[in-house]
């Protein structure tokens, strides 16, 4: 059950062993805006919860593999993209804090080895490993007032996970080969201007490299092994922004996990799988997910996505739930 006091969320999301474990408490505030209508005001997305960060949550509690990662998964940090209130983020850093609680619970229980007291068991030198402490977790949007919103919100939560929260604009990750040309009438007017000028006085901004994504202060970061994102695709550039974004942000080996309402309520999403398979990420799609009980129980959960801005009178006239499971191929060695 969730519960809500004026604008703090408490969530209960079930974990993948509901029989055994706790279900996990994600507590939020939705940020307070100038618009009565947060909800339909396009610049206000992120202050209000949405269904599809409920959904993604509970499908990660039931699939904590994901988040933890296994033996194929590189080394790296996990971020969400577009948080919002960061349900999903908070969700993932719950997660690995219980997996790090648990594996650390198994430490100390463990017969002691008195020969081999200062060395470290099976190898195992401290380095970073899939599903510890050690994994980042990495909250992102745009609007300043979210992102304030968004601290408090970590703030709010009891974990030890090392966390960041940046400003994040997409469009910042688009390479250029990938920009539109429609302007290169007007650029090429100015190009021996801007020529000139670069010319003659270094660019304080730094360049992105491609191995990389770039914070809204224009700072590099390294790339991560998973990126989550809920109800991202809205408008129609959407689709290319987001694929680009994923793309620049995701190291090879790594994956995404994107959801959201489906096309019948959003443009866009009838276009992202094609605009990740142009950059080479390999995409696949499962749709009507609200009723699929191998993925989510909506009839035990409605209260949630209700909270969540969920309308259940919208699902009856063709309101649905789609998810996109992006990977990035290792690159081949040269």
């Amino acid at each position: 059950m969730s519960e809500k006091t004026n604008n703090h969320l408490t969530f209960s999301i079930p974990s993948a062993n509901s029989s055994d474990t706790p279900p996990l408490k994600i507590h939020l505030n939705q940020a307070p805006s100038a618009d009565t209508d947060q909800g339909l005001a396009e610049t206000n997305t992120g202050f209000v919860m949405w269904p599809s960060a409920v959904m993604l949550s509970h499908y990660l509690s039931k699939n904590p593999s994901i988040v933890l990662g296994d033996d194929n998964t590189p080394d790296g940090d996990v971020m969400e993209l577009g948080a919002g209130c960061g349900l999903v983020g908070l969700t993932a850093a719950t997660l690995l804090q219980n997996n790090d609680n648990s594996n650390n619970n198994n430490a100390n229980n463990a017969p002691k080895n008195d020969h081999h007291d200062d060395e470290n068991v099976d190898g195992n030198d401290g380095s970073n490993t899939n599903g510890s402490s050690q994994d980042k977790v990495i909250f992102t949007d745009y609007n300043p007032a979210v992102l304030e919103n968004l601290q408090r919100n970590v703030d709010l939560n009891d974990f030890n996970v090392d966390h960041q929260v940046f400003g994040l604009d997409w469009f910042d990750q688009v390479q250029e080969e990938e920009k539109s040309t429609d302007d290169d009438d007007d650029l090429g007017d100015k190009e021996e201007e801007v020529e000139e000028v670069t010319n003659e006085e270094d660019v304080g901004e730094e360049e992105k490299n491609d191995d990389t994504w770039v914070d809204t202060d224009g700072k590099s970061h390294a790339q991560v092994r998973l990126i989550l994102g809920a109800d991202l695709l809205v408008c129609t550039n959407d689709a290319n922004l987001v694929a680009s974004t994923i793309d620049s942000a995701l190291m090879d080996g790594g994956s995404a996990f994107i959801l959201g309402a489906d096309e019948y309520a959003r443009f866009g999403v009838r276009d992202f799988p094609d605009a990740c398979r142009s950059l080479g990420l390999k995409v696949t799609v499962q749709e009507d997910l609200l009723y699929d009980s191998n993925f989510f129980v909506a009839e035990d959960h409605m209260d949630e996505l209700e909270l969540g801005g969920y309308n259940q009178r919208a699902s009856t006239m063709g309101h649905d739930f789609v998810m996109f499971t992006v990977s990035k191929p290792i690159a081949a060695s040269s």
